[in-house]
């Protein structure tokens, strides 16, 4: 069973990559997947001290992570899709297409106004949000069935494809789930969306 209610799954190519899942950035900018398992936990079992744990469990960690490194996306829970190069955060809202625009709102908080891109956006017009990032091009579509699901695609500038969704109920641990959408629902999703042909 996964450490929490949310999961997702990544494929490279059209193939699943099951290590990809409950995935860790690690500070060499490489990464530990533990599919079905909060890493800290992960960490636990394999013998590291509860501080060795505590250092791994404070490093990215998603439900499914996609991109060959340096570059990464990370999909966490059901509409947060993060950019990383190695373990550093980039600003999302620096990388946005100017096609997506609209997608960013605003609000106002202790007297600053602070924006953020709009999952929504993306579920009332159909459209994928698209980010563009060094030669990396990611789409991330957001969808509200029986609950929030996010599906991204990740065209690397050599041309692999990277495709991934994240959600309630749905991935690494999560397949027979008895709530959410089914993992196999949101499979036929990602590729419905993002057609990418089996690697050869």
């Amino acid at each position: 069973m996964a450490y929490s209610d949310y999961g997702g799954y990544a494929y490279k190519n059209g193939e699943r990559v099951e290590e990809r899942s409950d995935f860790t950035i690690m500070p060499d900018g490489s990464g530990v997947g533990t599919p079905g398992a909060w890493g800290g936990f992960a960490a636990l079992a394999a013998g590291a001290s509860p501080e060795e744990a505590k250092k791994f469990a404070s490093y990215p960690q998603h439900h499914a992570v996609l991109g060959d490194g340096p570059f990464y996306v990370g999909l966490h829970k059901q509409t947060s899709t993060l950019l990383y190069l190695g373990q550093e955060r980039l600003e999302a809202l620096d990388y946005l297409d100017p096609s997506c625009a609209d997608a960013v709102k605003s609000y106002e908080h202790d007297g600053n106004v602070r924006r953020y891109i709009d999952s929504d956006w993306s579920i009332d017009n159909g459209k994928p949000i698209v980010f563009n990032v060094d030669g990396n091009k990611i789409e991330v579509l957001y969808e509200n069935t029986d609950n929030y699901y996010q599906y991204v695609k990740l065209t690397q500038p050599d041309g692999t494809i990277w495709t991934g969704f994240a959600g309630y109920g749905v991935g690494a641990g999560l397949e027979d789930a008895d709530y959410g959408f089914s993992t196999d629902d949101c499979e036929s999703a990602l590729f419905d969306h993002f057609p990418v042909e089996a690697a050869q």
